[in-house]
């Protein structure tokens, strides 16, 4: 059987392994970011396709500042699918959270937040639209688009985070979409956030793209000299360097990846300006993608006669879901959950985390630490255990569901 097959098999296997699954548990957090664009997609994505009960908490992005202190972002406009959102989430238990800013969204929170009337006043408007629309929480993703970032902007983000945790009521959560290296990272006051925030959403993904030399791996969970520029232990050591306790790390897991045009693999040279995110149900639909498996930094990746792809599936995500419950991390967030949505299939990514991070031991994942071989003991192919090829000096972490069939 192909690599390509077995992949695809996997994904119908895991899909029914795991269909039932509830939210009958309280940890780790498992958290999806919904993008307000969806009911763009073609086939629309829409407030009612979310797997509620497999999320903790569903993040609606996003809602900006206006100038003015006012709130900008469909939501805003028209809260009616937020609403839906919320009404489908609260029935089975999942918390619903506006995140706030995005990448390429942030551009007025530097006069608002730095102008004490406009601060107060995005504040207000900010705490009411919580409560007018029964909503458990906020997520700050103030993101900047400049580096170095001045003092000021740093202060300014400070007392609105400040400020803002003040205001909110009690029992609300108060949450940040955070960088996960040095590069954004030392522009941010480590013992302001630990005093305000609930948990630090690390965005441990995005670390290849456009801007790097070489065509890279995109979310690694180890580093591999040639291979990665950062990974999510060197997150992790990071952070804690910081200040940061263990028990309010999350970490962000991509539901898309990273195509390069002219590239052979990761660490290839690629033509510039070609660098593009793909969604994961894209990924799997393109039948020129021959699949191998990155075992030092547990990462899955494509090659084709015109590229390189590095993207994360349900066993890489499975693992690195695993790594966070094995060690007491906070939890995982997904951006996001309409790229693994297939029709007629359901969301394989966020169905294999769920499995990972449940408590009940029937449907666990059980740890395997020995790779399969196929072929001749001589000339052996290692394979993990989607049939993907098997690189690296570090043991490979194979995983199976376990328990009941």
């Amino acid at each position: 059987m192909s690599d390509r097959n077995l992949c695809k098999k996997f994904l119908a296997l895991s899909t029914f392994a795991i269909a039932g699954v509830c939210s009958a548990w309280s940890s780790p957090l498992f958290i999806g970011y919904y993008p307000d664009w969806g009911k763009w997609h073609k086939p629309a994505y829409t407030v009612d396709k979310v797997p509620y009960n497999k999320l903790t908490h569903v993040l609606w992005s996003f809602i900006t500042p206006n100038t003015d202190g006012s709130l900008k972002g469909d939501a805003a406009d028209d809260p009616s699918a937020l609403d839906s959102m919320v009404t489908l989430a609260h029935a089975v238990g999942t918390k619903v959270i506006v995140s706030l800013g995005g990448g390429g969204q942030s551009e007025n929170f530097v006069p608002v937040a730095s102008d004490d009337a406009l601060r107060q006043k995005f504040i207000t408007n900010l705490v009411q639209f919580v409560a007018d629309h029964n909503l458990d929480g906020l997520d700050m993703d103030w993101e900047w688009e400049y580096n170095p970032v001045p003092d000021a902007d740093t202060i300014a983000y400070n007392k609105l985070l400040t400020e803002l945790r003040t205001a909110l009521p009690e029992g609300k959560t108060l949450s940040a979409a955070l960088p996960c290296s040095q590069y954004y990272g030392k522009y941010f006051t480590p013992e302001v956030l630990v005093a305000n925030l609930d948990w630090f959403g690390f965005m441990t993904y995005d670390m290849t793209g456009d801007w790097d030399d070489k065509a890279m791996f995109d979310s690694p969970l180890y580093p591999h000299e040639g291979y990665t520029t950062w990974s999510w232990e060197q997150t992790r050591d990071y952070w804690k360097k910081r200040g940061v306790p263990t028990e309010k790390m999350v970490f962000g897991i991509p539901s898309f990846g990273f195509q390069f045009e002219g590239a052979t693999g990761p660490g290839t040279d690629f033509t510039k300006g070609t660098a593009k995110q793909v969604p994961y149900r894209d990924i799997v639909a393109n039948t020129e993608w021959e699949y191998f498996f990155d075992s030092v930094s547990v990462e899955p990746y494509g090659v084709s006669s015109t590229g390189y792809v590095t993207f994360e599936d349900p066993h890489s995500s499975a693992v690195k879901s695993r790594w966070v419950k094995e060690n007491g991390y906070a939890g995982i967030m997904v951006w996001e959950v309409s790229h693994d949505y297939i029709e007629g299939t359901g969301n394989p990514i966020l169905d294999s985390i769920t499995v990972a991070l449940r408590d009940d031991q029937t449907t666990a994942i059980r740890p395997i630490h020995k790779a399969r071989n196929i072929g001749s003991a001589k000339n052996a192919v290692k394979v993990d255990a989607l049939g993907h090829k098997i690189r690296g000096k570090r043991p490979i972490i194979l995983l199976d569901v376990g328990g009941k069939r």
